[in-house]
């Protein structure tokens, strides 16, 4: 008689953002893994992070846009240590990402999965990758390699 056990996946412990009224689109666009960003509808400039205002021409005529995900990396520190839950995982890449979207530059900051941290270099191509959290009806991004 053979006995075959599926280990139990392990709990998330990582820190999960908060919903709030100005993330909320992005939030929801996650969980359909479609990356959003505030697109400026009085001069064309993409944002990432949420604010009343485009950074550019302060114009409020902000809308949601759903984005490639295709990036470059623009920088990149390498984690050897990590807090609570992050220590399984280093050493770990944490990338500022520049989408190819623009005119003006829109950089995105997340891990990166599924590649060495050695990897990496400036310019290197990367797109935005998924993972979702379904005890926690939550979608999280972060950076995978592209070729």
């Amino acid at each position: 008689m053979t006995s075959s056990s599926t280990a139990a996946p392990m709990p998330y412990r990582k820190p999960l953002p908060a919903i709030a009224d100005d993330n909320k689109p992005f939030l929801d666009g996650l969980r359909r893994h479609r990356f959003l960003v505030p697109k400026c509808g009085a001069c064309g400039d993409y944002s990432w992070i949420p604010h009343p205002a485009c950074r550019s021409c302060l114009s409020e005529d902000l809308t949601w846009t759903p984005v490639s995900g295709d990036a470059t990396v623009y920088s990149f520190t390498i984690a050897h240590r990590g807090p609570g839950a992050f220590a399984l995982d280093v050493p770990y890449a944490i990338v500022l990402g520049e989408l190819v979207e623009q005119p003006r530059p829109c950089l995105v900051v997340g891990n990166l999965v599924g590649a060495l941290p050695g990897v990496l270099e400036i310019g290197m191509p990367i797109r935005i990758g998924y993972h979702d959290v379904p005890e926690h009806d939550a979608t999280l991004w972060h950076w995978t390699t592209r070729a």
